[in-house]
């Protein structure tokens, strides 16, 4: 495919970033974050239908969402922009936010397409790691049963954390 992140090799100030979340606290905690990082070109939405909207809309190159939201949930965000045919809205990357690490939501947000993960309660220093990961984040985009995504194997370790060999990523789980 050939095709990268909109995010990759961007600088940290120069992003142009959506946050979808339902919850308007969490839309504030990460819009003072991000501000912080000297981020000033920040969307948002409420949930995933407002998302596909705003991405439609603007040029975004980096998306926080949510993965539990009303009435359009991360998980059919995620996909909708990740779908063959949505070029290039796909290949934005994708941070998807969750209070819950389960192993089973850690795949299958990676098989539909999610290019990272950040559990909440989540810090300013979290959120700069997954963003600065982003940023650094060379993966190809591959087709896989209707949509596009980058490769992740996802092992069982002791931690929740990257591992890169060379051409794949890794997340082991504790």
């Amino acid at each position: 495919m050939g095709e990268r992140s909109k995010a990759f090799g961007k600088d940290l100030k120069d992003l142009r970033i959506l946050l979808v979340d339902d919850n308007g606290s969490m839309r504030l905690l990460l819009r003072t974050m991000l501000n912080t990082f000297g981020i000033t070109y920040l969307r948002q939405a409420r949930d995933g239908t407002d998302g596909l909207t705003e991405m439609e809309i603007y040029d975004i190159d980096l998306v926080i969402s949510d993965w539990e939201m009303e009435p359009m949930n991360g998980r059919e965000f995620i996909s909708r922009v990740r779908a063959v045919g949505n070029e290039p809205l796909c290949f934005t990357p994708i941070i998807v936010l969750t209070g819950h690490a389960s192993r089973s939501l850690i795949a299958e947000a990676f098989e539909i397409g999610a290019t990272h993960l950040l559990v909440k309660p989540v810090t300013p220093a979290s959120v700069l790691h997954r963003i600065e990961w982003v940023l650094n984040d060379d993966r190809e985009f591959e087709v896989s049963g209707g949509i596009y995504r980058q490769p992740m194997i996802i092992q069982d370790r002791d931690g929740l954390r990257r591992g890169k060999a060379v051409g794949q990523t890794t997340w082991a789980i504790e």
